[in-house]
């Protein structure tokens, strides 16, 4: 009776969105379970299209007689998240976006590790203050979801401490153009007040100096 009164919705307007599909939103609107206007639940729709990967907001407007428009707002791609064999596309919340193959969007950041996609912009939001750093950044990895070890184009690595991360990135500027110089292939940061560096590319020396310090372990 609702619908032959006019109230029946038959009209959906999508705008905004580019890479959600159509019908991805349409099965989130749901309209066989509320086909007219006064049974239609804008609120609980609107968190099944907010629930969809690429949606971060979404507002929906009843124009009577019988028509929704639905106005999407997507996410941005942030970095690239390596994650045991498989890379994910994320936003800067950490959110994933999509799976996608290890050379999608060479211009994003490059992360890997557990914990990484969720604290990443706050490394990168830091790194925005030492752009010469941030461009030498092959990968940002995550060491045992507590600090950070960088992982620089053309080899080396700067392995940063869990706290005082700041103030570290400062002394890694300072040192990175004089190490490269001097042959140096890792700077290790993690202790307080100490540098310790290895020279050449050989492997763990750099990590059993720290751990004599006192640093924490799991590896540069």
């Amino acid at each position: 009776m609702i619908e032959l009164a006019g109230y029946g919705l038959t009209q959906v307007s999508l705008t905004g969105h580019r890479l959600t599909l159509d019908s991805d939103i349409f099965d989130a609107i749901d309209l066989a379970s509320a086909p007219t206007m006064l049974s239609f639940d804008s609120r609980a729709t609107r968190k099944r299209i907010e629930a969809l990967s690429w949606v971060e907001k979404a507002s929906i407007e009843r124009v009577f007689p019988d028509r929704l428009e639905v106005h999407i707002t997507e996410r941005t791609p942030f970095a690239v998240w390596r994650l045991g064999e498989r890379h994910y596309l994320i936003d800067k919340t950490g959110r994933v976006l999509a799976t996608v193959p290890p050379n999608m969007a060479p211009a994003l950041p490059r992360l890997a590790g557990d914990g990484a996609a969720t604290e990443a912009a706050g490394l990168f939001a830091l790194l925005a203050s030492y752009p010469d750093l941030a461009r030498r950044i092959e990968v940002a990895e995550r060491i045992g979801e507590r600090r950070w070890t960088l992982r620089l184009l053309g080899g080396g690595a700067i392995a940063l401490p869990a706290d005082g991360v700041a103030e570290a990135l400062a002394r890694a500027t300072a040192l990175a153009g004089a190490a490269r110089e001097a042959g140096i292939d890792a700077i290790d940061l993690r202790v307080a007040g100490r540098t310790l560096v290895r020279e050449g590319r050989g492997g763990g020396q750099l990590a059993g100096h720290a751990a004599d310090a006192g640093a924490a372990t799991g590896g540069i």
